[in-house]
């Protein structure tokens, strides 16, 4: 008997600790309309993924996330309701199977500005809903940029080069950062160029050409825009190309071994023809004077 009273009193006192935990987490939800706006930070193209403190262990009747548009409507973006489906979702919007988190992909920076997110509980006693600030924050970053070099040569000694540095998907107006080491002073070289073009949605593309008077040593030239620095190339190679009469290519060896071998090969030709002349040449004479031996003998002797 005492057992028994013993397991009704422990099973009341974990429903009490259930309802005390129900409680407590409810009212922290509650305390969340009051919390700081959660801010989030992204870049064009990145996904970004936006939670509203629910509770999960109780029963929503709503939630939902809402940008807010000045001097105009409301924009939904996506939700859950118990009892029925919500239009107009966002087509690149994705509700967690909790309820609890929008995922969005692909932003833009049109994405960039203040959210809401409302929520209410079914047996909840108050008819307003809980409203908690979301603030997004979207920006772009150029890509890596890339070079380009084009030099005038004189003897084949370069003598004025035009470098182009290219960056793409940016913000407007930001503008290539030139690096340039070596023996060169800033009278050696300018920037002639500087544009700007639009490249994608809200986005721009670069591109800056400077131009160097090569009549020093050879120099290292990059740029930089954002957070990415080309790769670095040389302009004004000092170095003096080798004299062409020296320049053999394959071609003209090719030539070269096939021109030896035919005249090596008549010249063996020749030997081997001489030498068989020769041999029937001395054939002859010596049956020549066989024959004159045999005439001259006497016949009886």
């Amino acid at each position: 008997m005492a057992s028994r009273i013993w397991h009704i009193l422990l099973e009341q006192r974990l429903l009490l600790l259930l309802h005390l935990a129900v409680a407590i987490t409810r009212l922290r939800s509650a305390d969340a309309g009051h919390s700081p706006p959660t801010v989030y930070h992204r870049v064009v193209g990145e996904n970004v993924t936006f939670y509203c403190p629910a509770a999960q262990e109780s029963q929503l009747q709503f939630l939902y996330f809402q940008k807010d548009v000045v001097g105009a409507k409301p924009i939904f973006f996506n939700g859950y309701h118990f009892s029925k489906p919500l239009p107009n979702r966002r087509p690149n919007t994705e509700m967690d199977q909790n309820h609890t988190k929008m995922h969005i992909y692909g932003l833009n920076l049109s994405d960039s500005g203040e959210y809401h997110c409302f929520y209410m509980y079914k047996d909840t006693a108050s008819d307003d809903p809980i409203k908690i600030q979301i603030y997004l924050n979207v920006t772009a970053v150029f890509s890596k940029p890339e070079m380009t070099v084009k030099c005038k040569e004189e003897s084949g000694v370069p003598s004025d080069c035009n470098v182009t540095c290219h960056s793409h998907n940016g913000l407007s107006g930001k503008w290539m950062e030139w690096n340039v080491t070596g023996n060169i002073n800033k009278e050696m070289w300018k920037v002639l160029l500087n544009d700007e073009s639009p490249s994608r949605d809200e986005l721009v593309s670069i591109s800056s050409t400077a131009n160097f008077n090569c009549c020093g040593d050879e120099v290292k030239v990059s740029c930089s825009v954002d957070r990415f620095t080309s790769e670095t190339v040389s302009v004004c190679s000092s170095k003096v190309p080798p004299d062409p009469s020296y320049k053999f290519n394959s071609a003209v060896i090719a030539a070269i071994v096939i021109c030896s071998v035919f005249v090596f090969g008549l010249l063996l030709f020749w030997w081997w023809k001489n030498r068989t002349t020769g041999s029937v040449e001395r054939n002859t004479v010596e049956e020549v004077i066989v024959l004159n031996n045999i005439r001259g003998e006497p016949m009886g002797s």
